[in-house]
């Protein structure tokens, strides 16, 4: 088999699955079947990560296929006759390998980061929606000019804006995990680390969204930031209980079950009609992702590219 040859068996795989889906897509928005949605569908914990693992995913296949490449097209040089060096090639080809392995390393390790964060925020979205069973409102993964706001809570104890932090444990030397982190201030020590950011990005979230509600509905509302450390046992200097605290009033707790904002969200601050206001100004923007089963309708065209990219969303804080 010659160099073309090679090229054209190792790409046939990927034209294959590309022909296939398209032609699926074909066929399908000629049949005239529309989705049964109709409306959008409300933001799950940690949507914004799960779209971003998606294309980090779909990146690292990419370089792969590149790096993987690599010894075919050195290997086609080498099968013309008297053209290159074969020491010069092979030298080449180590130095675009060594680089190509440089930036899967990089890449994987970003998508390990992204998954541990997607990870974090489902869990403590989960763990804060069992303080619905309080009638509270629970939102997650809401879009803001500067970002996301991880979750948002919403009851007649004022409004929650909870960003998630999920940190890896260091190990100890008998085999146990350290799991204690101390705040401190407007930090958090943790065994390995210190984190200064959390809390004041929790504030920024905080700041929006009292912006947000004014604008919108034209009051003021108490709205607490938190910053949530899923699996850690969260304690402040001084104090050894272990219990959710506030410092410089920012909440920082366990989020496991919604126990440490079960007593805040218990309050009588707000009636219960601006609860349901509040509720239903937030859910405007939560309302915003649009069903999947929608791009192969028979009018998916007009909303979407060729390429199947999402459409930008509108609906921020």
């Amino acid at each position: 088999m010659n160099g073309i040859g090679m090229v054209l068996l190792a790409v046939s795989g990927s034209i294959i699955a590309v022909l296939a889906l398209f032609g699926y897509i074909y066929f399908a928005r000629r049949a005239n079947r529309y989705t049964p949605f109709t409306e959008k569908l409300l933001r799950s914990p940690g949507y914004s990560l799960g779209q971003q693992v998606g294309d980090q995913y779909a990146t690292l296949l990419s370089t792969t296929c590149v790096v993987g490449f690599i010894p075919i097209f050195f290997g086609y040089l080498l099968n013309l006759p008297n053209q290159f060096n074969p020491v010069a090639l092979a030298v080449s080809m180590a130095v675009m390998l060594a680089c190509g392995g440089a930036i899967l390393t990089g890449q994987i390790k970003k998508l390990m980061r992204l998954k541990l964060g997607m990870d974090g925020e489902v869990y403590t979205g989960q763990e804060l929606n069992f303080l619905m069973r309080q009638g509270a409102w629970v939102y997650h993964d809401i879009p803001y000019t500067y970002g996301n706001i991880d979750h948002i809570v919403i009851a007649t104890g004022g409004v929650f804006v909870v960003e998630t932090k999920a940190v890896r444990k260091p190990g100890k030397a008998d085999g146990g995990r350290e799991a204690k982190v101390t705040v401190i201030g407007d930090k958090l020590q943790y065994p390995h680390a210190t984190n200064r950011s959390a809390i004041q990005q929790a504030k920024r979230h905080a700041q929006a969204m009292q912006q947000f509600l004014l604008k919108r509905l034209g009051e003021h509302y108490p709205v607490t930031p938190v910053v949530a450390l899923p699996g850690w046992y969260v304690t402040r200097t001084g104090e050894g209980s272990g219990k959710s605290n506030q410092q410089s009033d920012v909440l920082v707790i366990n989020p496991k079950r919604g126990a440490a904002l079960r007593r805040y969200v218990a309050r009588q601050l707000i009636p219960e009609k601006q609860v349901t206001l509040i509720a239903n100004a937030i859910e405007e923007v939560a309302r915003s992702v649009t069903a999947a089963t929608e791009k192969i309708d028979p009018d998916g065209h007009k909303k979407y590219d060729i390429w199947l990219g999402r459409r930008v969303e509108e609906n921020r804080l």
